[in-house]
């Protein structure tokens, strides 16, 4: 295959090291066999910064320009200079799309003004990507969000020798999602704890999230990690279910979840759901971490008790799922299952082996 140039643009500093896919996949372009990459981080960059930037993408010859997740994910963080230069230019143009649930307007209309050649969603959903293909009338393809650095992802220590039973890091996730299902899973296990005497380490605190060296050694400590599908059970272009939510909750501040559930959620037609694999998973598989997750597809990577212990959205089997835990030789099935997956389909390298043939597609 031909070794492609391509300018990589993203947006990297301390803001969002916690954000590991965000520092993961330029070091893994970076290191890539199949790009000659010329780095561009947004971050930090003053006028004079932006303006040399504008000239760099007429001035360079390069077979395509790729713009990671950090670019435009919980904010646009490419300025209207730069964006002006590269709406002009004719150099072949892809956007890696994250946070697909939030601002998609506001990115609909980002990937119009520059001319998105290739559009790579997080969802395998084929009803997804042909939503996107009728608004944007470009080619798009699904690349899940995150692979791993297998630097710092890999197993260090035996599970008995695990201080944590159950382990978690999470983001309190926005109710327009259409779900509650990382809290509802947090608490699930905090309430029952004692019960089971489990130790755990779960905690929604920005302040105690980690960077991509301390997560794993954080995997490594923990026995088992919870968890569910990432994204929500509502797709759409238009940010309407999330603008009506955030306006109710806006004048009603005390709103809870079974409110929202049941004003906006409970006889609304089902729609297009956007569900994926999250990085925080494909990083546990790598370092053989136990998985407890709600019972989902998973991209169609994980199965239930196969490649994780499959814990039931109402937590009725919640015993099962805590013996299954405990049993040494169950438990080493499904790591090495899950392992297996991860090394032969969700490296950084085999994921930019697939979108360097989707990039073949519009050269």
């Amino acid at each position: 295959m031909k070794r492609r140039r391509i300018a990589l643009v993203f947006e990297q500093s301390q803001s969002n090291a916690t954000l590991s896919y965000q520092h993961g996949w330029p070091k893994a372009f970076l290191n890539s066999a199949l790009f000659d990459c010329k780095p561009i981080n947004l971050a930090g960059k003053s006028l004079v910064d932006e303006a040399a930037i504008a000239v760099y993408f007429h001035r360079e010859r390069f077979d395509a320009i790729v713009l990671l997740h950090s670019v435009f994910s919980n904010q646009r963080n490419l300025r209207r200079l730069s964006s002006l230069s590269l709406s002009l230019c004719r150099t072949p143009k892809v956007f890696f799309i994250g946070n697909e649930y939030k601002l998609m307007p506001e990115k609909m209309r980002f990937c119009r003004h520059l001319g998105i050649d290739l559009l790579i969603s997080q969802s395998n959903d084929p009803r997804v990507l042909s939503m996107y293909r009728r608004a944007l009338g470009c080619c798009v393809d699904s690349i899940p969000n995150t692979g791993f650095d297998a630097l710092n992802f890999q197993p260090q220590k035996a599970l008995k020798d695990r201080s944590i039973d159950v382990g978690y890091r999470a983001f309190e996730a926005p109710l327009y999602l259409g779900n509650n299902e990382k809290a509802e899973i947090a608490d699930l296990f905090v309430r029952n704890a004692q019960k089971y005497e489990l130790s755990i380490d779960i905690s929604f605190d920005p302040d105690k999230r980690f960077d991509t060296h301390n997560f794993a050694i954080f995997l490594n400590d923990c026995r088992g990690q919870i968890g569910t599908e990432a994204g929500g059970d509502y797709f759409e272009l238009d940010d309407e279910i999330r603008k009506k939510i955030n306006a109710h909750i806006i004048s009603n501040p005390s709103s809870t979840w079974v409110e929202i559930k049941s004003k906006f959620f409970d006889d609304m037609p089902k729609t297009v759901p956007i569900r994926i694999i999250s990085g925080r998973q494909v990083e546990a598989a790598a370092c053989k971490t136990v998985q407890i997750l709600y019972e989902g597809t998973y991209s169609g990577y994980f199965e239930g008790d196969e490649h994780y212990i499959c814990l039931k959205k109402d937590g009725t089997n919640l015993q099962d799922v805590v013996e299954k835990l405990r049993d040494d030789s169950f438990c080493e099935i499904i790591t090495s299952n899950a392992y297996d997956v991860v090394m032969a389909e969700l490296t950084y390298e085999k994921l930019i082996e697939k979108f360097a043939a989707s990039l073949n597609n519009i050269l």
